[in-house]
C-alpha cells in the first residue's frame, strides 16, 4: 500500500509540475522581445501609413527615413523608405545639429493623434549608415 501512496504521489507531483511550469493565457508562439514572455505579438507601427491607420495617440514608434522638407518653427515633413510622408516636431530644446535634409535616420517618438490630424513628437534622431 505505502508503494502505491509513493507511486500516485510521484505521478501527481509529475503533471502539477508540468502544468504550472507551462505559460498559461499566452496564445502567441513567438515573443515579441527575445526571451521576454509570450503572448504580446502587437508590435508598434513602423511606417507612415500604418502610423497614420492604427497607432493611438502616444504610442511610442520607431521609423526609418529622411526629413524631407521644413514646414516652419520645429516642424518638418518626415518621409519613410516606404514613400510615406507625415509631419514630425523637433523640439527646440534639443541639437538636432547630428541630422541633416534628406539624410537616412531613424526616428523614435510620441504619436500625436487628433481629430484630424497624425503627427509625430521626436525624441530622438540616429543618422543611419547611408546606402553604398
Amino acid at each position: 500500500m505505502k508503494k502505491l501512496a509513493v507511486l500516485v504521489s510521484a505521478a501527481v507531483l509529475a503533471v502539477t509540475t508540468a502544468a504550472v511550469a507551462a505559460p498559461q493565457g499566452f496564445n502567441s508562439s513567438a515573443p515579441a522581445v527575445p526571451g521576454g514572455p509570450q503572448g504580446f505579438a502587437n508590435q508598434a507601427p513602423n511606417t507612415v501609413a500604418d502610423v497614420k491607420s492604427n497607432a493611438y495617440d502616444d504610442q511610442v514608434v520607431t521609423l526609418q527615413g529622411r526629413l524631407t522638407n521644413y514646414l516652419g518653427k520645429d516642424r518638418y515633413e518626415f518621409t519613410d523608405m516606404q514613400g510615406g510622408t507625415i509631419e514630425v516636431e523637433l523640439d527646440d530644446d534639443y541639437d538636432w545639429s547630428s541630422i541633416a535634409k534628406d539624410q537616412p535616420i531613424e526616428i523614435i517618438g510620441e504619436v500625436d493623434k487628433d481629430l484630424l490630424s497624425v503627427s509625430i513628437d521626436v525624441k530622438r534622431a540616429t543618422p543611419l549608415p547611408s546606402a553604398q
